[in-house]
């Protein structure tokens, strides 16, 4: 019984996509047993199945825990289904129904403020070409483990996107969206099958505008998912999964970064969670973390600022997890913010990585070089819960445009340019242990103070350094030496 139950589970799992538009991984896991039986044993194969559901015990629609897939226990649609062509929902209120599969949308509808649409687990919705759907209200689309809610296209062309918008919300559980993300006038990267659009200039900060929990995103166009204006998911958020999409699976705003769900994002056209910075008033306050989600983090667009500049000088700390793998476009940097070099810092950095998961913070580029990127740039007075461990930084030591914090060497041109560069006030302590500084274009560690020579050679491992191991800071005295030390 075990080994037909087994077989048939797969048949089961294969039946949920019988006569749609099906996904790559759907086909190419279950089209040997879709061609080996007719559709009317394939039916059959999933009554046997729920009658058998009992035998261990199990609830089919019950989260285990487990990778071990539950089959799915929703009727095959048949007929012509629902068609629905107009801009605006049947009610304010609405519900479409398992029973009246498939949804045919072919006009993008709006769920207006104040209205709900509700999607019953096992329904099915089709979307026209580049047709999708607006949400300035709620949408509920919660299935269940065995009773999934399939989002797909309805021919062979792209449908546009589920988008969230600053008034909506969206829960979604137990769903599939496949084949959305068309580019419309849109780029590759500014668009994506969900996209969550929040508001820059909101008074509340990061916008939590969906809840995603067992949630597959598959074979989009574009991008995955786009979050952008501190748009971000919600707390609750876990099992996303992005897969097939013709850009990255996820990109978003450098608030958001700590609601990137766990889940499996591999299998794109660039295996890569992309980051920008926004604009406005968009640095990272609060406490956000880089989780290891299994791909490298990508800054494509501006630079990670941790704490605020502004008047309000409101703090922020990032957290990096071990493991993970962040990679900065040319000129980029990690900045650790202060409102000014003679104030505390606004910011806060931990990177924590382990001997066995070491952080990696290094170049974006196809074929890397030193000065790729700016490195780690500290203003102001360090704050004291600064840790960066078993972190290496790599190709960095470009151009920073900061100048005249440390003891110039004869010949120094403008910049302090380093791996990592501090600049304004003596740090508490060397945070910097067990770290890895390779491949600098200039300096290692710039020591950008007026103080005590702190030793950052002892706890560190310098490799590839094109000039000082680590500069000279000023005395209290404000006398440089003549011939300031430059280990290398």
């Amino acid at each position: 019984m075990a080994e037909l139950r087994k077989t048939l589970e797969h048949v089961v799992r294969a039946v949920r996509f019988f006569g749609g538009a099906s996904s790559r991984a759907a086909q190419g896991a279950f089209m040997p047993s879709l061609r080996s039986l007719p559709g009317s044993a394939l039916l059959f194969c999933a009554a046997v199945v729920v009658a058998c559901e009992g035998e261990d015990g199990a609830d089919p629609g019950t989260d285990t825990g487990t990778d071990a897939p539950v089959p799915a226990t929703c009727s095959v649609p048949s007929g012509e289904g629902t068609v629905h062509a107009t801009a605006t929902l049947e009610s304010d209120d609405a519900v479409w129904t398992a029973a009246a599969s498939p949804h045919i949308v072919d006009f993008p509808p709006t769920i207006q403020e104040g209205q709900r649409l509700t999607i019953e687990p096992c329904a099915v919705v089709r979307f026209a070409e580049r047709v999708g759907m607006q949400i300035e209200g709620e949408l509920i689309a919660e299935g269940t483990a065995d009773k999934p809610i399939v989002f797909e296209r309805a021919g062979a062309a792209a449908w546009d996107s589920l988008r969230v918008t600053e008034t909506g919300r969206a829960r979604l559980a137990y769903a599939s969206l496949s084949g959305g993300g068309a580019l419309g006038n849109s780029s590759i990267d500014g668009t994506g099958t969900l996209v969550l659009v929040g508001d820059p200039r909101s008074a509340q900060g990061l916008m939590p505008l969906a809840s995603v929990q067992h949630v597959t995103i598959e074979d989009s166009a574009s991008l995955g998912v786009l979050l952008s204006q501190n748009a971000t998911f919600s707390e609750d958020s876990r099992e996303l999964t992005v897969t097939g999409s013709g850009s990255a699976p996820l990109r978003l705003w450098q608030r958001a970064v700590s609601s990137v769900p766990s889940g499996h994002y591999a299998g794109n056209q660039d295996d890569e969670i992309t980051i920008e910075e926004g604009f406005g008033n968009s640095e990272i306050v609060g406490e956000a973390t880089l989780h290891d989600r299994g791909v490298p983090y990508h800054m494509v667009a501006g630079m990670l600022v941790v704490g605020s500049s502004g008047d309000d000088r409101t703090p922020g700390s990032l957290t990096i997890e071990p493991g993970v793998q962040l990679r900065f476009q040319q000129g980029s940097r990690l900045l650790v913010q202060a409102y000014d070099t003679d104030e505390a810092a606004t910011g806060s950095l931990r990177a924590l990585g382990t001997a066995e998961k070491p952080i990696v913070l290094t170049s974006a580029a196809e074929t890397p070089a030193p000065g790729d990127w700016v490195g780690i740039t500290f203003k102001g007075t360090p704050a004291a819960d600064n840790r960066i461990e078993h972190t290496t930084i790599a190709y960095a030591g470009g151009d920073s445009g900061i100048s005249s914090y440390d003891c110039a060497l004869s010949g120094d041109t403008f910049s302090n340019n380093g791996a990592v560069v501090f600049y304004g006030q003596q740090p508490a302590s060397v945070f910097l242990t067990g770290c890895r500084i390779e491949h600098s274009a200039r300096d290692g560690v710039v020591r950008g103070w007026t103080g005590a020579p702190l030793d950052f050679t002892a706890t560190n491992t310098f490799v590839d350094v094109a000039r000082c191991l680590q500069t000279f800071p000023q005395p209290p005295n404000d006398s440089c030496p003549a011939d300031p030390p430059c280990p290398k």
